[in-house]
């Protein structure tokens, strides 16, 4: 057979090439395979017989086979949904292993379907708008994430992960998915309780130490994301950490 003419070869591989791309499979490793091919060709350098043949067989073949096609599409339009950006490379990486005809294990089918409906339901109803006091607690919370070291983090894998997303959420819509500010407050359930639920309530008496205070508000945070109550002592209006404040008078000597 004679050997096929370069300006043809090279024609053949930038047309297939493009149907990889309008399969989505453009990172695939046939198609980085092709466009290393194409640039060779450009260069006018030679290829060996293994690669010129496994280069006219992608030629032949053409489009690639997408497996699993109505459930690719699926997940590329979820991919799309408002919310779901910290799910795209998982859900990039199950298209991929699903449009070879790979199959999953239960537990990946399992994360897979539930990306799925939490997509549908962003979808339908959209990303919720925080409540003040909502809004007031994510960004004390975020505040206060912020102030923590890189040792603090290393050691909470899934605080920090739920914080970023947060985060980064935050940051692109100005409001957080019901499945978000759920896992914020869950990483930070102590300062969450105790400013969902405070323990001293505005016109109540607690102590500083051995001082009476009179409670002025409701918990709230400052500026670095502390939880602190403005407190009434010794007829002086003060901002005290919501933790050093007691029902009981203390023992310590001052």
């Amino acid at each position: 057979m004679a050997r096929k003419p370069l300006a043809r070869r090279l024609a053949e591989t930038e047309a297939t090439l493009e149907l990889w791309k309008a399969a989505g499979m453009e990172q695939d490793r046939p198609a980085q395979f092709m466009r290393d091919m194409i640039a060779r060709m450009r260069r006018n350098r030679g290829m060996s017989t293994g690669q010129r043949k496994f280069l006219d067989s992608l030629i032949d073949q053409g489009a690639p086979v997408v497996h699993n096609k109505e459930l690719t599409d699926r997940i590329a339009r979820a991919m799309e949904v408002a919310g779901m950006e910290r799910c795209r490379q998982p859900l990039s990486d199950f298209s991929f292993k699903l449009s070879k005809g790979w199959s999953l294990s239960p537990k990946q089918q399992a994360f897979l379907d539930n990306m799925l409906e939490q997509a549908d339901k962003l979808r339908d109803e959209g990303l919720p708008e925080l409540s003040e006091s909502d809004a007031k607690l994510v960004a004390g919370l975020l505040a206060a994430c912020r102030r923590q070291s890189n040792w603090y983090w290393s050691h909470r894998g899934g605080a920090h992960a739920a914080y970023r997303a947060a985060e980064e959420m935050m940051e692109r819509h100005n409001t957080l998915s019901h499945r978000a500010l759920a896992r914020l407050k869950q990483s930070n359930k102590s300062v969450t309780r105790r400013y969902e639920n405070p323990r001293l309530l505005p016109g109540t008496l607690g102590y500083v130490r051995r001082d009476a205070a009179m409670i002025m508000t409701a918990p709230y945070f400052n500026e670095y994301g502390q939880l602190v109550q403005d407190v009434l002592v010794n007829g002086e209006l003060k901002t005290v950490p919501e933790d050093s404040l007691g029902k009981r008078r203390s023992r310590a000597v001052a």
